[in-house]
């Protein structure tokens, strides 16, 4: 049993946190963390490892390169509690060199490393941006359709232990987030995990919540000195939770239109020239190039010129608008 040890500032500055990174980890994990998981996970991996982008992999290698876990630096540590996958992966990025290092070191010699953290720990910042990549590759092509569902679901819970909080006390609200994590009077949170035991004082961080879709069977848990404290846990059981979730309306078609709606998803799949977003939506080009004018009006793609041609991307706008309204999965 470890015991997380709270002080006031601890209890004022315990808050719940939204994490899309979180998600990726806990749905891709198959060494020590899936002891946590359960049917929803294995059903949604099911229907998405075929669609499982090749950008991915250097993700997916990390993700499960050791039964010790992933190095806390991809516990993002950031003040924002609605987190967009965009902050949570710049977060990654920006992690100082003296952390990368103390982080890989856990692992033991450079001799002993798996080859994906070997392979890290030798590339250093570029390795790191290999892997933000493919976490982004992935969370596009398999999370993004059932994200504002799953995100709706993770809301409705904060809400349900807000109100408990605010009701029976915090003590009360820490003590219902599941059997493996008790409360105790004299401000001590016991959580069991596995083998691991001792004492960690908070040190006036406080502690993340964060509640996971994925997360059925227990919590996971990251005490780290220097940084606030994070605990995964389950929702709240709310009748057959087990069902999957049922794809969004798509929200940015509604606000652009259809066609530009499609316009702005072909140019996510890459920079592209008027006459290939063109091609690419059945078009002519003029009717692609205005639906180009009006995107980047809307600030939403850039286009700078190379030679003769034009190429359009998308903005940071863009990008999070995309995170944002997934396209809904069709039928079958």
């Amino acid at each position: 049993m470890l015991a997380l040890r709270f002080g006031v500032p601890d209890l004022a500055r315990t808050r719940f946190v939204v994490s899309p990174l979180d998600h990726l980890l806990t749905g891709t994990a198959h060494h020590g963390a899936h002891a946590c998981l359960g049917q929803r996970r294995d059903r949604w991996w099911r229907e998405i490892r075929r669609h499982v982008p090749y950008r991915a992999a250097p993700f997916l290698d990390l993700v499960n390169a050791s039964p010790a876990g992933l190095p806390n630096f991809m516990g993002a540590d950031l003040d924002a509690v609605r987190r967009t996958l965009t902050d949570e992966l710049d977060a990654v990025l920006a992690v100082s060199r003296q952390t990368f290092e103390q982080d890989l070191a856990m692992y033991g010699r450079e001799t002993e490393l798996p080859a994906a953290l070997a392979r890290l720990r030798e590339d250093g910042a570029r390795g790191l941006r290999r892997i933000t990549d493919g976490a982004w590759a992935l969370f596009h092509s398999c999370l993004a359709p059932h994200w504002p569902e799953i995100r709706r679901q993770l809301e409705a819970d904060i809400a349900d232990r807000a109100r408990t909080a605010a009701r029976a006390g915090i003590g009360a609200m820490l003590d219902s987030l599941h059997p493996n994590a008790r409360w105790r009077d004299e401000g001590v949170l016991e959580c069991t995990l596995g083998d691991l035991s001792g004492d960690f004082t908070l040190g006036g961080r406080g502690l993340e919540l964060r509640p996971n879709y994925f997360v059925q069977k227990g919590i996971g848990l990251l005490a780290a000195e220097g940084r606030q404290s994070l605990l995964v846990h389950p929702l709240a059981s709310r009748g057959d939770t087990s069902a999957k979730p049922a794809p969004a309306a798509d929200g940015l078609a509604a606000v652009l239109g259809p066609a530009r709606a499609r316009a702005l998803r072909a140019i996510d799949g890459g920079p592209c020239s008027t006459t290939e977003l063109a091609r690419s939506l059945g078009i002519t080009p003029p009717s692609a190039s205005a639906h180009a004018a009006a995107l980047r009006a809307a600030g939403l793609i850039t286009t700078h010129r190379e030679g003769k041609q034009v190429r359009h991307a998308l903005s940071e706008v863009g990008h999070d608008l995309l995170l944002d309204n997934p396209e809904a999965a069709r039928a079958g």
